[in-house]
């Protein structure tokens, strides 16, 4: 069974549809392949956070699949980042080493949290985000996926072209009337708007 990390509604809406077309063409249910795993302690403030869980919550409802959420540690988060960031993470721009790490952090958690509820593959929304860096995503996933061999996980990529998975997405936030935010997450990302 996948599980897939999503770190918001809108980027899991068209990984969504396309999984659940490719089940369908399979005489499968979506439901019965497939879970949410909401975690994302980055997201700030923490009413931002709800907003986008209860967003989460809605399209696995449309779809009926579960979904897991994950603690929100942001001050755990926060803490990681500057241990393990050279310079404090105000200083970093998007998708330079800070947000690397907070990819890091949450496919880790992915991985941790897939071995001890016994899913056999993980991916993450963020995998077709035409804003994130994608390659460093993947290679992470990847990565993380090769250290699981006595009990395995598969990291699985999508083939969905992420200029048209956002159009797709947008066109879905429109017929399902759901919340769309205007920054990444992190209290760093929202100096940027």
């Amino acid at each position: 069974m996948l599980l897939l990390h999503t770190c918001c509604a809108p980027c899991a809406l068209p990984i969504l549809e396309y999984l659940d077309n490719y089940y369908q063409r399979r005489n499968l249910y979506l439901r019965s392949q497939l879970a949410l795993y909401f975690y994302n302690p980055n997201i700030f403030p923490r009413s931002e956070y709800e907003k986008r869980k209860l967003e989460v919550k809605k399209i696995a409802k449309i779809y009926s699949i579960k979904v897991y959420y994950g603690a929100y540690d942001h001050n755990k988060w926060l803490t990681y980042l500057s241990k393990n960031l050279f310079l404090s993470p105000a200083d970093y721009k998007e998708n330079s080493q800070r947000c690397q790490q907070c990819f890091f952090w949450r496919l880790r958690q992915l991985f941790i949290f897939a071995q001890m509820n016994r899913f056999n593959q993980v991916a993450t929304t963020l995998s077709i985000n035409m804003f994130k860096d994608t390659r460093f995503i993947n290679e992470v996933g990847h990565k993380l996926s090769r250290q699981y061999k006595k009990h395995p996980i598969k990291y699985i990529t999508f083939d969905l072209n992420s200029q048209r998975a956002y159009q797709r997405e947008k066109e879905l936030l429109a017929k399902y009337h759901l919340y769309h935010q205007h920054y990444c997450g992190c209290e760093f990302s929202r100096k940027k708007i």
